[in-house]
C-alpha cells in the first residue's frame, strides 16, 4: 500500500515526430505502485487497469493529481506539471524516480511493476490512422445518507431507497451531479451540493446539517463486485417490502428495518426459499408468506393486515 507523502515524478517518452506534431492535448498516464483510483484536476479518467489511469486531451500546465486505493483511503495528492507534448506519464513512486527507458531494457534496479509500465505505454511514433472509437466511461453508485428519514433526489430523479435514512443511485454518469434532500417531518430542505463523480466508482457520502454533504467512503466498483463474489453475494436479490399501514417486517425470523416502519428494502437475499413476516401496529393479525426468490432478481412486495402479503412485481436487479 503506497504511504502518505508521497511525490509525483514525470516521465516522458517523446520521438522527434511526436514533439513536431500539433494535437489537441495531451493524452497522460497515471501509474500506481498498487490498485488505485486517480482523478487529475477532480476529473475522473479512463481506467486501463487496476492500477494505470489515462486521460487525453489534457491541457499543458500544472495540475493537481489524487489517488486513493480500492477502500477509498487517500494515497497521494499533489501538483504535476504537464509538458506540452503528445503523451506524458506520471508515476506514484514512494521512494525515488525511476524511469523506463525508451528503447532498451529497463535501467538494473527497477521493479516489476514499471517493467509493466514500460510494456503497457511503450514510446512509439504517432499513428497516421485515426484513433479507435474511445470506450465509454464507466458508470458509478452514489449513496447518500441523511440524519433523519429524508428523501434524495439526484439531478431531479429518486434513486432506490435502502431504508428511512438512506438513498442509493445506480449507473450515474461520470460528471458533475445535483444532489439534494428534504427532511420528511417537516419537509424542509437538508441539503443542496453539486458533487464530481468519477468512472466506475462506489461514492457513500453523509448528508449533514447547514447544507453539507460530506464524502465517507469511495471504492472502484469492481472491488465492490469482488467482495460480494467473495462474500457468495453474486447471486443474491433484494426485496422491497411497502406497508400501507405502519407495520413490522421480519425476514426468516430476523427483524428487518424499524418498528412500525412503512416497509423496508431488504438487501442481498440469498435466492431460494424465505419466509417473510409482517406484524401490524393497528391490528392483531400478523401475515406469513412463504416466498421462493429468485437469483439476481428486485421483488416488490405489499402486506397489509387485511390483503396479506403479495408480491406485486419482480424484475432483474440492474433493470431500469
Amino acid at each position: 500500500m503506497l504511504p502518505r507523502g508521497l511525490f509525483l515524478s514525470l516521465a516522458l517518452s517523446l520521438s522527434a515526430p511526436a514533439l513536431a506534431e500539433v494535437s489537441e492535448g495531451v493524452t497522460v498516464s497515471v501509474h500506481c505502485m498498487d490498485p488505485c483510483a486517480v482523478v487529475l484536476d477532480g476529473k475522473p479518467g479512463r481506467a486501463v487497469n487496476e492500477s494505470l489511469w489515462e486521460f487525453p486531451g489534457t491541457a499543458p500546465g500544472s495540475h493537481r493529481v489524487e489517488a486513493v486505493d480500492p477502500k477509498g483511503q487517500p494515497l497521494v495528492s499533489g501538483l504535476a506539471e504537464i509538458p506540452d507534448s503528445a503523451q506524458a506519464n506520471v508515476y506514484l513512486i514512494s521512494n525515488e524516480r525511476i524511469v523506463a527507458r525508451k528503447g532498451g531494457p529497463p535501467e538494473p534496479g527497477t521493479p516489476e511493476w514499471e517493467r509493466e509500465v514500460a510494456r503497457i505505454t511503450p514510446s512509439t511514433p504517432p499513428s497516421t490512422h485515426p484513433p479507435p472509437p474511445q470506450t465509454p466511461p464507466e458508470k458509478s453508485t452514489v449513496v447518500v445518507r441523511c440524519q433523519d428519514a429524508c428523501a434524495v433526489v439526484l439531478d431531479g430523479r429518486r434513486g432506490l431507497r435502502r431504508d428511512e435514512l438512506t438513498w442509493e443511485f445506480r449507473n450515474v454518469e461520470p460528471g458533475k451531479h445535483r444532489i439534494e434532500g428534504t427532511g420528511e417531518l417537516l419537509l424542509r430542505r437538508l441539503f443542496l451540493v453539486y458533487v464530481d463523480v468519477p468512472s466506475g466508482m462506489e461514492l457513500t457520502y453523509q448528508g449533514e446539517s447547514k447544507n453539507l454533504l460530506r464524502l465517507t467512503k469511495q471504492q472502484l466498483l469492481t472491488s465492490v463486485e469482488a467482495a460480494r463474489a467473495k462474500a457468495g453475494l453474486t447471486e443474491s436479490s433484494r426485496l422491497h417490502v411497502r406497508c400501507p399501514k405502519s407495520c413490522t417486517v421480519r425476514l426468516d425470523g430476523a427483524r428487518k428495518g424499524e418498528d412500525g416502519g412503512s416497509g423496508v428494502v431488504i438487501q442481498d437475499v440469498p435466492f431460494g426459499q424465505h419466509t417473510l413476516e409482517a406484524s401490524f401496529s393497528l391490528s392483531d393479525r400478523n401475515r406469513r408468506l412463504s416466498l421462493n426468490v429468485p437469483p439476481r432478481s428486485e421483488v416488490f412486495i405489499t402486506a397489509s393486515a387485511d390483503q396479506g402479503i403479495v408480491v406485486t412485481n419482480t424484475r432483474p436487479i440492474g433493470f431500469e
